[in-house]
């Protein structure tokens, strides 16, 4: 739809963007919506709530001639004009119609999978061993994750949800962007002994747990655990990230304790992933 702007000569259009799945964005970052002809980008606008249908304004021109769609994460307090490397949603026009999701972004996740164990191998304590988890298959010494490598802009991260003093915490495991090494942290663990060189994390350091609200060493059986897709600039100090993101490839509960010998399992979760139609 076009129309002028309030001098009578410059011809503007409106896109309108419906997108499902979407969660609110915290610590000032920010959704941005973009248009591109193939060559150029046109910045639509930026959102943090998740309210939808979204109507913005461009050039009719720039409209018309545009042959993409582009939803980004942009980072807060950024006053770069350019587009971030952490582009969540794109999709190409046919018409005057495009659908959006993360296909283009990300790929498939239709052979992703996910087994871990439960251990606590960075101090010498044998009966807090269901307060840790790793991704990888002990009997094998293989990894427990099979993921597709990401694009520049994004990070996987693991995540276990716990109770807490004020109610459930979402303790991070970790970034990584390879399953065959360690995370990029362990401010959970004791570090006494080495920790397997794969993802995961013991949660036995009681100060740091304090400071998330969880007073006691938390039993993982029973607990929900999942790996995030998370953008690269949503970290704390302690390289882990704020809050976990909307993009949740693979879930699962803890159902096999520690010494089991069997490891547990995660389950695609691709139908979360948020999708959505623009039209111009």
């Amino acid at each position: 739809m076009s129309s002028c702007s309030g001098d009578d000569t410059v011809a503007r259009s409106t896109v309108t963007v419906d997108i499902s799945g979407l969660e609110r964005l915290e610590n000032g970052a920010q959704y941005q919506a973009w248009i591109s002809d193939g060559v150029d980008l046109t910045p639509l606008g930026r959102f943090t709530d998740v309210d939808f249908p979204k109507t913005f304004e461009a050039l009719t021109g720039e409209v018309d001639n545009a042959t993409q769609f582009f939803l980004s994460v942009e980072p807060g307090n950024d006053s770069s004009p350019a587009i971030s490397e952490s582009i969540l949603l794109s999709g190409n026009f046919v018409g005057n119609a495009a659908t959006v999701d993360v296909t283009q972004t990300f790929g498939s996740y239709t052979s992703a999978s996910g087994q871990f164990v439960l251990q606590t191998p960075t101090d010498n304590v044998s009966t807090n061993e269901n307060s840790g988890l790793y991704w990888y298959i002990p009997s094998t010494g293989q990894p427990g994750l099979k993921l597709p490598t990401l694009p520049s802009g994004w990070k996987y991260e693991g995540w276990v949800t716990v109770p807490g003093a004020s109610g459930d915490v979402n303790l991070s495991t970790g970034r990584f962007t390879n399953v065959n090494n360690a995370d990029e942290s362990d401010p959970f663990s004791l570090n006494i002994n080495p920790a397997p060189d794969f993802p995961g994390e013991d949660f036995i350091n009681e100060n740091v747990l304090s400071a998330y609200g969880v007073n006691t060493l938390p039993n993982l059986l029973n607990k929900q655990v999942f790996i995030t897709i998370q953008p690269i600039f949503d970290n704390s100090s302690t390289g882990a990230s704020i809050a976990p993101f909307v993009l949740r490839p693979l879930v699962g509960t803890v159902t096999q304790e520690a010494g089991s010998g069997i490891t547990n399992t995660m389950q695609i979760n691709t139908a979360s992933f948020p999708v959505g139609r623009v039209t111009k």
